[in-house]
């Protein structure tokens, strides 16, 4: 059998493609899920699946269908916490959340979410509508709503972890609703926050990522206020503050670099919103607002502040337009290709220089790169080791760990510095060295 999605060849009686992990179940129009969803159109895809519009023929009514990808529910265990999180996740019912229906798998095998069908457009389509960025009044609106449907979320446990211009919609009525919350962390005191991934992965959107979630550590609701601080930022200026040459240097900018509210696009943040933006977006969470009601509120004073302050989004102070074709339709801005994509980096690591002593004298959560049998390229923010220098790294959520030699050190194309690294105690387990690409 030959998948639809990337063509690879696969045994006739597979369930899902072997390369791309597409279901290889037949959806098409007219295709009927569980005796019940009649499928009209696609809709679009996501980091789980392909998603559709459907006709409910029991309720008579449009819903959108989810077709899971295979490695979300394959084996009894995942498919027993993924029905935990969806039953949760079906307790939210606030105006600002997309609702979940159900979560069910039908005779063929195919694996599903049922939710509220909703007619309107994300917010990066709104903001290219209008030429790249959205009006002042707009974006405050957009925003609060946001952060009344992340609270609503938040109360029952869920932390959403993907949450991104593409993943918010306003309906055709003014309301905004968070989508694919329902691939959420359920919040728990455990240890790890992987939720549907291995320990020690990155799952999310490079672009829009917490400081804490790009290193693998534990997430809380302070991640999403994080997220989107990211999206406001993006509806103001047109761009997102944050973006590396790679997925890999984006995360470190996140990690690193202040927010550049001194950068052109930047000024076209009303003034009143540049602390509440510095807040949410604080390296340490913290810093943040401790929940989105909090953030919500400081939105809603910064809108007031904007009009009586008598800033307004056509104010002759701000300094870029987008520009305008000759006709009357303003200039689309080039499509990321990025934006959309989930970035899944499996190799976090603890990188620590020790004195001779044994006494650590610096320490860092950081990422490989590229892990072979006896070394591995990683990055670093010390600046202190040189070529001979004994290191320590340890894996985040696993067991391999061992002494390593730097054998050479640089800074790349991105500014971001990088360590090759020889293993001396032992060499990494299989699930751990991959090919490097570059």
């Amino acid at each position: 059998m030959i998948c639809p999605e990337c063509a690879a060849i696969n045994d006739d009686q597979a369930e899902v493609c072997f390369t791309c992990g597409r279901s290889l179940a037949s959806v098409s129009k007219g295709s009927l899920i569980a005796g019940r969803y009649e499928v009209m159109r696609p809709l679009g895809k996501g980091g789980m699946g392909m998603v559709y519009q459907a006709h409910d023929r029991m309720l008579d009514e449009t819903v959108a269908i989810k077709v899971l990808r295979s490695e979300f529910v394959d084996t009894p265990e995942m498919a027993q916490r993924f029905r935990s999180e969806i039953k949760l996740a079906r307790r939210v019912t606030h105006r600002n959340v997309c609702r979940i229906h159900e979560y069910g798998e039908d005779s063929s095998g195919l694996r599903y979410i049922s939710m509220e069908y909703v007619q309107g457009a994300d917010l990066r389509e709104l903001a290219r509508e209008r030429g790249g960025f959205l009006p002042a009044e707009e974006a405050y609106d957009l925003a609060a709503q946001a952060a009344d449907g992340l609270q609503a979320i938040h109360e029952v446990g869920i932390i959403h972890r993907d949450l991104k211009t593409t993943n918010i919609m306003r309906d055709s009525r003014g309301v905004v609703r968070l989508m694919d919350f329902g691939i959420a962390k359920v919040e728990t005191d455990h240890a790890t926050s992987a939720g549907l991934t291995s320990a020690g992965q990155v799952m999310g959107t490079p672009e829009y990522m917490s400081p804490e979630q790009c290193t693998g550590a534990k997430l809380d609701a302070r991640s999403d206020i994080y997220a989107l601080g990211i999206v406001i930022y993006e509806m103001f200026t047109g761009t997102v503050p944050f973006r590396g040459d790679t997925p890999v240097a984006t995360l470190f900018r996140h990690m690193q670099d202040p927010v550049p509210f001194d950068s052109a696009p930047a000024a076209r943040i009303p003034r009143p919103a540049v602390p509440v933006l510095g807040r949410a977006l604080a390296k340490e969470r913290a810093d943040r607002y401790q929940s989105a009601a909090e953030l919500a509120e400081a939105l809603r004073r910064a809108a007031q502040q904007s009009v009586s302050g008598g800033w307004t989004f056509e104010s002759p102070t701000t300094p870029m337009r987008t520009p305008v074709a000759t006709g009357s339709h303003p200039v689309s801005p080039p499509r990321d290709r990025r934006a959309s994509t989930r970035l899944d980096i499996f190799v976090n690591l603890v990188l620590r220089r020790v004195g001779t002593g044994g006494t650590v004298l610096q320490e860092e959560r950081t990422i490989a790169e590229n892990v072979g049998r006896g070394g591995a390229r990683v990055l670093t923010t010390m600046g202190t080791l040189v070529p001979g220098d004994i290191v320590q790294i340890e894996e985040i959520g696993g067991s391999f760990k061992t002494r390593a030699e730097v054998r050479g050190r640089y800074v790349g194309h991105d500014g971001i510095r990088r360590l090759n690294l020889k293993f001396l105690d032992r060499q990494a387990p299989d699930y751990l060295v991959h090919v490097d690409t570059d």
